[in-house]
């Protein structure tokens, strides 16, 4: 789902490939790069809460919440950078769209 939310369909593969294509795909600093980068480490962060919370309170979030809360973070990372939604083409914009951030127009 959270890749979904970035604009990016690819099948999922497992663990050491998934690291692989990250790496392959993170260099720069624009928008989508900006974005995976905020999401992967939002998406680490909360699958080791959530295996804790198996683990320590033998209780569990619906994926749903758990894809909310990434959004929430990856959205709070952004707040206070302006991005001005002339400069975005439709791909950015909706990759801003996916993750809950507002553009300035």
């Amino acid at each position: 789902m959270v890749l979904s939310k970035c604009n990016i369909s690819i099948q999922i593969l497992p663990w050491l490939q998934e690291i692989q294509w990250m790496t392959n795909h993170r260099r720069g600093n624009k928008l989508p790069q900006v974005f995976r980068k905020l999401a992967l480490a939002a998406t680490v962060y909360h699958v080791w809460l959530e295996r804790n919370r198996k683990a320590f309170k033998n209780s569990f979030l619906p994926s749903a919440s758990i894809v909310s809360k990434i959004q929430c973070d990856v959205a709070s990372k952004m707040v206070g950078k302006e991005i001005i939604l002339d400069r975005l083409d439709e791909h950015h914009h909706s990759l801003g769209i996916n993750l809950g951030i507002t553009f300035i127009v």
